[in-house]
């Protein structure tokens, strides 16, 4: 389940964003105020960048806690591709180090 949702989130976030990035004039500081252009897109982004955060804090110390290594991997892809991919991934790969952990 976590793998199929870290794929969907890959694959929405190419969907919607890269026809934005790929156009011409695409900038950051559009992208920021695109996202908090009316009231529901300004909601949406607000409860995404905090969840951004709150990922980034459970992944690291939880990965920690775990002994899990590479976690900074997970954090660029909540970065750069989106939190759904990111910690759908990290989710997914915890789930295998808990599964491989009792299984020894």
């Amino acid at each position: 389940v976590y793998l199929g949702l870290a794929a969907l989130g890959l694959v929405t976030a190419l969907y919607y964003g890269a026809p934005y990035w790929r156009s011409p004039g695409a900038s950051l500081a559009d992208f920021g105020a695109l996202a908090y252009a009316n009231g529901p897109a300004a909601t949406l982004s607000a409860d995404v960048t905090v969840l951004y955060f709150l990922a980034n804090l459970f992944i690291v110390h939880e990965g920690r806690q775990r002994g899990m290594r590479h976690l900074w991997v997970y954090v660029l892809c909540n970065t750069f591709v989106a939190v759904a991919f990111g910690l759908s991934l990290f989710l997914w790969r915890r789930a295998q180090t808990t599964t491989t952990r009792d299984a020894a």
